[in-house]
Formats: C-alpha cells, structure tokens, sequence
C-alpha cells in the first residue's frame, strides 16, 4: 500500500511589484507578474493526480486573488507570520497533524524544469530515504521532501543566502537522518536565468510579454 503524499506548494499572491522582483528589474513588473502566475498554474498542473496538494499562500488577506488565479478547487491556506522557516515548519506541523503516516513535499513557483517525472523520482526517493532535496544552482533548493517533521530543518537558516541547502544537510546529518539529492535544477530568479531556462517557456506567452531573443 502506498504512502500518502501531500505537496504543500509556497506562494506568493500575485500581486503587482511583489513577485519576482529581481526579474522584474529586467523585464518590468507587468511582464513579471504574469510569468509567475504561468509558473504557479504550470507547477500545479505537473503534480501528479494521487498526491494531495495544498497551497500556502502569503500574504494572508490575499485569499480572494488567489482564488481568483489558481480556482476554487485548490486547497488554500495562509501561510501565517514569521519567516520561511517559520512558515515551513507550520505547514508541515498541520499536515503531520491531520495523518502521521503521510509523507511531505515542499515546493515553490521557481524551477520550471521540475515535472511529473522528478516529481515521481522524489517520491520513490523516500521508500529508502528520510528527506530528499532538489539542489538549486544558486545554493537553495526547489523540493525538500520528508518523511518526519524534524523542527531544526527550518530554524536559523539565512533563506536569501547561498548556504541554504548546505545548512538544511548539515541539519538532517545532525540528527542522524538519511538524505539524497535529485538532479541539481534552476530556480528563475532574474533574466539570465530566465534566458537559460526559456526552452521550457511556453513560446505564446514569450511572444506575448515581448521578451527580447535570449
């Protein structure tokens, strides 16, 4: 019988001038707006059909735009106060809450090469592993999967550093916790990540925001 697994996604309100603010620097913030409403309806629809999804969404007065983006059927919760981590181990706590036995996936909007198939690899990952991670190019990481909420996961960690994923290992190791790594991805922060990654933009809405030839 299979595990249950709950893919708790971290997201913004798609709000004009609050989301994806490095890139809007390049291609302004109408053009980034609408890339990132793309981004978060694409990573919904890759999850695969089985997993339990929730959506944690900041900030917290923001529910009728996120409903008015993602639809009614989305399973919508704030995410509440303090920072990432804070927020993270919240989720994760209320999920652990609800069923002990099921596992957890944390995702995000960013890394646009993560589909169905790594999505799937992951989960396999925890038949033997306690957390899996999808390292990201710029030190953080795009999936942290777990088995068990371990609080010290989320506790002092720089979340706009290049160390995060490096502090999330050094934390499993400390508690003597098994972890793998999947393949290391992109996360679409700025404009060169951007043009990196285009070949999995949708080629209709590249020619819509009128993106310059990367």
């Amino acid at each position: 019988m299979s595990v249950p697994i709950r893919a708790i996604l971290m997201y913004k309100a798609p709000e004009l001038g609050a989301v994806k603010t490095r890139l809007a620097k390049s291609i302004g913030e109408a053009a980034a707006l609408e890339l990132y409403r793309w981004m978060g309806k694409r990573q919904l629809q890759v999850i695969p059909s089985d997993w339990d999804v929730e959506v944690r969404f900041s900030p917290e007065d923001q529910e009728s735009s996120m409903r008015e983006w993602l639809g009614t059927e989305v399973h919508l919760n704030p995410q509440g106060d303090g920072d990432l981590g804070d927020r993270m181990r919240r989720a994760a706590r209320s999920s652990y809450l609800q069923d002990k036995d099921r596992r957890v996936i944390f995702l995000g909007a960013d890394c646009l090469g993560l589909d169905k198939a790594a999505l799937k690899d992951a989960a396999v990952t925890l038949d033997h592993s306690d957390y899996v991670l999808g390292p990201a190019l710029d030190g953080g990481y795009y999936l942290l999967g777990m088995n068990r909420l371990e609080p010290s996961l989320f506790e002092g960690i720089d979340w706009g550093s290049s160390s995060v994923l490096n502090e999330t290992i050094k934390r499993i190791q400390n508690v003597n916790q098994r972890y793998e790594r999947l393949e290391e991805r992109v996360d679409v922060d700025n404009w060169d990540d951007l043009k990196d990654q285009r070949r999995l933009v949708d080629p209709s809405l590249w020619a819509r925001l009128s993106l310059p030839d990367a």
